[in-house]
C-alpha cells in the first residue's frame, strides 16, 4: 500500500500535528476547559511517541543504505 519511505513520512506527520492539535486545543478552540487537561497530555504524549517512532525508522532505513 505504502512504501516504507512514504509510512515514515505519514507517520512523523501524523504525530507532528497530534502534538500540534494537543498542545494548542484550548487555543484554537477543541478543548474544554481553560488549563492543560489529562486528554491534551496523552494527545501530546501518543503525538510525540508517534513522531518519534517515524524519525526512528527514518533513521534506521538510512543507516541500513
Amino acid at each position: 500500500m505504502f512504501s516504507n519511505k512514504t509510512a515514515t513520512i505519514l507517520l512523523i506527520v501524523v504525530g507532528v500535528g497530534l502534538l500540534a492539535a494537543s498542545l494548542l486545543a484550548d487555543v484554537i478552540g477543541i478543548g474544554d476547559d481553560v488549563d492543560f487537561g489529562l486528554q491534551q497530555t496523552m494527545g501530546a504524549v501518543a503525538g510525540a511517541a508517534i513522531a518519534a517512532v517515524g524519525l526512528f525508522l527514518t533513521m534506521r532505513a538510512k543507516k541500513a543504505t
